[in-house]
């Protein structure tokens, strides 16, 4: 029945801004499939959503990401309904009356254009080159074992006791430990506030499920809170910082930082340090979650990965690829152009689905095959190439590589206990709120 209507899919009745549809069925890849195949650039109205031109083929998404002079991130970045517009619209005021400014000024340097981006971009880039990744790859590895060696224990304990009705959340008990822990650690957030980071990640993102929210709260209010919260803490960080002097971690660097001879605003620095402790865990452990299960559910790819420890990289990348965890970007058309023959006018909006990109057969030969050895493997997992190309993306692939190696003599062991449970209302990032397994006794 729901391959029937899943075949009945046309251009009219496809939608791919249908959050619920994310919860129950996961991705549409078919929707997709068919944009790339009949209308790769196609015009997208919709109830609730201001209409777009979405952007569904990898050289279309390469081309747009590699001309910011062409397709601005100034205006919105983040395509979204109209509820999740005006409640973003009327935080910008509340900041803006706490901090100065205006509510047009941009939230963090995402929203930014070149040069500026360039210039904020830079104040922390060099914590997040290669060399700095290998500097740290004892110490992550170190931190993935320890988590590993906990939860297997856990997991263990769990089977002990309650045999085939085990069941053990592998996002709060492990996927979520480590992209916490080192993003939070390169910050100089004190270890005793870790779990506080990570409540106020998942809580803004997830603030649409009534389990995020406090008694008698909307979306809006759990949102509202915990972005006080949160400024609240970096503030205090900011003030410890200033009495106490400045180290080597990513929010000293802030509060030294110069561009063009003038520091960096009280609002620039805590949205800027909110953003590196957000997205440094947020992307990451939906990846490491997203992996686990793609090995559970490919035990041919677990075999010979299990064999073969040295395709952790390569694996690395497929799961990235597969999982494709960062959904859409916006950008603002600046000029009159032609893009596969239709004419975008500027002040248009394009909007970049990277998951469809993921599976461009004319890029990834038998996309639907999950493959850890594949090459090339040219995703955009950490969104197109250019100017917004993920700053932390070799953060993600090291903190992958050691929780993955970590996990290797236990993942023939584990199996799903459901399937799982995904974010509600996300279009930004595919968010698995919940993934249970348990133990497989041998």
């Amino acid at each position: 029945m729901v391959t029937a209507e899943r075949n009945a899919l046309t251009l009219d009745t496809l939608n791919i801004t249908d959050t619920s549809l994310y919860v129950d069925h996961g991705y549409p890849w078919e929707e997709w499939d068919i944009l790339r195949r009949e209308a790769p650039v196609y015009w997208y109205q919709r109830p609730n959503f201001e209409p777009f031109w979405a952007i569904t083929k990898h050289a279309d998404i390469r081309y747009i990401s590699s001309h910011p002079e062409l397709f601005s991130n100034t205006q919105i970045l983040r395509m979204n309904d109209t509820e999740s517009i005006g409640i973003g619209e009327r935080g910008r005021e509340i900041n803006a009356n706490r901090y100065g400014g205006h509510p047009s000024d941009p939230p963090d340097f995402i929203f930014m254009d070149p040069p500026e981006h360039r210039q904020h971009r830079s104040l922390v880039a060099h914590h997040f080159t290669p060399r700095m990744m290998k500097k740290l790859e004892d110490h992550f590895a170190d931190m993935a074992d320890n988590y590993v060696s906990d939860f297997a224990d856990s997991m263990v304990a769990d089977f002990a006791e309650r045999g085939s009705r085990s069941a053990v959340d592998v996002v709060h008990e492990l996927t979520a430990k480590l992209p916490v822990a080192a993003i939070c650690d390169m910050g100089g957030v004190p270890e005793e506030d870790w779990d506080q980071i990570f409540h106020w990640t998942e809580t803004a993102g997830g603030a649409a499920d009534p389990e995020f929210r406090l008694p008698g709260e909307d979306r809006e209010q759990t949102i509202r809170r915990v972005n006080l919260e949160f400024n609240l803490y970096n503030e205090d960080m900011v003030r410890d910082r200033q009495a106490n002097g400045l180290g080597d971690d990513l929010l000293s660097d802030l509060l030294r930082a110069d561009i063009d001879g003038y520091k960096l605003s009280p609002r620039e620095i805590s949205s800027y340090f909110r953003l590196l402790l957000g997205a440094g865990n947020e992307t990451t452990r939906n990846s490491i979650t997203g992996g686990v299960k793609a090995l559970i559910d490919h035990p041919d790819q677990l075999e010979d990965l299990v064999a073969n420890p040295e395709l952790v990289p390569s694996a690395v990348e497929e799961i990235l690829r597969w999982t494709s965890i960062v959904i859409q970007f916006q950008r603002t058309v600046t000029e009159d152009l032609e893009l596969r023959g239709k004419t975008l006018h500027k002040g248009d909006s394009i909007v970049m689905w990277y998951p469809s990109a993921n599976r461009d057969e004319e890029v990834f030969p038998d996309p639907y095959k999950f493959d850890i050895r594949r090459d090339p493997n040219d995703h955009f997992a950490f969104g197109g190439y250019g100017e917004h190309f993920c700053l932390g993306a070799n953060l993600a692939r090291w903190e992958m590589r050691a929780i993955f190696h970590a996990l290797l003599p236990i993942l023939p062991n584990l199996e799903l206990a459901g399937e799982p449970q995904m974010v509600p209302n996300s279009l930004h990032v595919g968010g698995i709120k919940r993934q249970l397994v348990r133990y497989r006794a041998q």
